[in-house]
């Protein structure tokens, strides 16, 4: 892996579980004790995009949580010039869909619009459709995989075993890597080909060697994260810093410095190899 390419990955590593950690420490202090914390950090990171958007800044749109943690028609409000123009319900819930219709069909959502994560979108519109109901819940990109390796390394969403979560995480973190280190070092070896300063045969080479690098250390950085904040979370638990603001801080802060310091590592040996 080149020195760019690795150097990329490492910041790449350290935004990504920095902004995870944010998402955390925000429906922890939303939900706190909640067994199914997924649902709320659905609403976050939805919300996130929304206001993360530079289309949105530009047209002064932006999106803001309801005050209830256990609203059940709007989970959120879309903003512009200090009114409301859309109504927010989000869905992380593909177990359920069957209940999901019957409210719909009870007009309990008929002023929101239903976003879900990718999983809960299509089973519900599929069964929307053959119910006959033409109301449609958009997919928000979010997997309920990543909401659920999220909450599981808060110590919630108990349902889902630690090691199926840190194996999720490996996974969605592999290709992450993967994509970010790749991508660099497609930039630089093209440059290089261009500059004569090697061949197809070897730039090709090396983008395969430091794609592979990106995945291991994104991968081991996301299992990490994940099995890092679990173990701290159901170390803490029960204990007189549970709940407060520095169990909050110990749950969140700790994955990002594990994740960050693994994925160096294996960067530098997956370096080492090559060498």
């Amino acid at each position: 892996m080149n020195k760019k390419s690795n150097g990329s990955t490492t910041i790449a590593n350290m935004a990504k579980h920095g902004y995870e950690a944010t998402v955390k420490a925000r429906a922890l202090a939303r939900a706190g004790g909640n067994p199914n914390l997924n649902g709320h950090i659905l609403e976050i990171m939805g919300a996130d995009k929304t206001n993360f958007n530079p289309v949105n800044w530009v047209r002064g749109v932006s999106e803001k949580l309801t005050r209830s943690t256990t609203a059940t028609t709007v989970d959120s409000v879309v903003m512009k010039g200090g009114k409301v123009i859309q109504r927010i319900q989000y869905k992380d819930t593909p177990k359920g869909i069957a209940d999901t219709i019957k409210r719909v069909k009870d007009g309990q959502y008929s002023s929101a619009t239903l976003k879900g994560t990718t999983e809960t979108a299509k089973k519900f519109n599929a069964m929307a459709e053959k119910a006959g109901i033409s109301k449609r819940m958009q997919d928000t990109g979010i997997s309920g995989r990543t909401t659920k390796e999220l909450g599981r390394a808060c110590g919630s969403c108990k349902s889902v075993p630690l090691s199926k979560a840190v194996a999720w995480s490996a996974k969605s973190g592999g290709v992450w890597g993967g994509a970010i280190s790749g991508g660099v070092s497609a930039v630089t070896n093209i440059i290089d080909v261009v500059n004569g300063e090697k061949d197809g045969w070897e730039a090709a080479g090396c983008i395969a060697k430091d794609t592979t690098g990106g995945a291991l250390s994104g991968a081991g950085a996301a299992a990490a994260a994940t099995a890092t904040g679990g173990a701290v979370a159901a170390g803490i638990a029960g204990t007189a810093i549970a709940g407060t603001a520095l169990g909050t801080a110990c749950v969140v802060a700790a994955p990002v410095a594990v994740a960050v310091g693994v994925g160096w590592a294996i960067s530098k040996a997956w370096n080492a190899i090559w060498d």
